[in-house]
């Protein structure tokens, strides 16, 4: 099987159809969202009308319940918490439904999803660093943990008792360890790359991939200040923090 696997999307349709007309090369059998759609970017309804024509496996992200309702927005900082409200007023029921479907954790064969952590999903924690990333291993017992909600692609192995962290464009699986493996953000990248950032797995070949894609930055930025939207949101896609 091949995984077409990505994370945090963000109201970014520039970049998601960039992704999307990527992966159509890609022969991907099955797709899998790790969350947050919407948020930040301008296009909130387009996103989310993409995602559902995938067909994906979806779970949920912090931004996708706030935008719900299931999620107090007093956790945001005040410009995303503004992006929330601005998005709320966008899409339909329809939509509202749709994400009320996303649940908190998806589980393959050898794999499980989650937007943020195992560890208290519904608190959507951040893996920053080696520590944090030591702490999900004892809660899953597939070879690999996919996460997004950090913005930053990576991955993390445990050989025995240790972890260490990974940065390579091709993650080849070793027999008698496992991952934990950030797919990065398609919309709004935060590691000093502002290309799309998406993830391949190839269960046969025992494979991930990451792939990074160009798209057209200034479209998305300027949608995004002509909402009236902060103009971090715009700046930050510049230059991927």
């Amino acid at each position: 099987m091949r995984y077409g696997i990505f994370s945090d999307v963000h109201s970014n349709l520039e970049a998601f159809s960039t992704v999307c007309e990527l992966y159509q090369k890609e022969s991907i059998d099955k797709y899998i969202f790790l969350g947050d759609i919407i948020g930040y970017g301008a296009n909130p309804n387009e996103t989310i009308q993409l995602l559902e024509g995938l067909n994906a496996t979806c779970i949920c992200g912090n931004h996708d319940w706030a935008a719900t309702g299931k999620l107090d927005t007093r956790s945001f900082n005040p410009l995303a918490r503004a992006a929330i409200n601005w998005t709320k007023k966008q899409f339909s029921n329809d939509q509202k439904k749709y994400l009320n479907t996303f649940p908190l954790i998806h589980k393959e064969n050898d794999f499980i999803c989650v937007h943020a952590t195992l560890n208290h999903p519904e608190h959507f924690n951040y893996i920053w660093g080696i520590s944090e990333a030591a702490l999900n291993f004892p809660l899953f017992n597939e070879k690999i943990l996919f996460v997004g909600h950090s913005h930053k692609m990576g991955g993390y192995c445990l050989r025995g008792n240790d972890v260490s962290y990974l940065y390579e464009q091709q993650i080849k699986l070793e027999p008698g360890s496992r991952y934990l493996i950030n797919a990065g953000s398609v919309g709004q990248p935060r590691d000093r790359d502002p290309r799309a950032c998406i993830c391949v797995y190839d269960s046969d070949a025992r494979l991930v991939t990451f792939k990074r894609i160009e798209y057209n930055i200034k479209a998305a930025a300027d949608k995004i200040l002509e909402n009236g939207l902060p103009d971090i949101f715009a700046s930050r896609l510049y230059v991927g923090w």
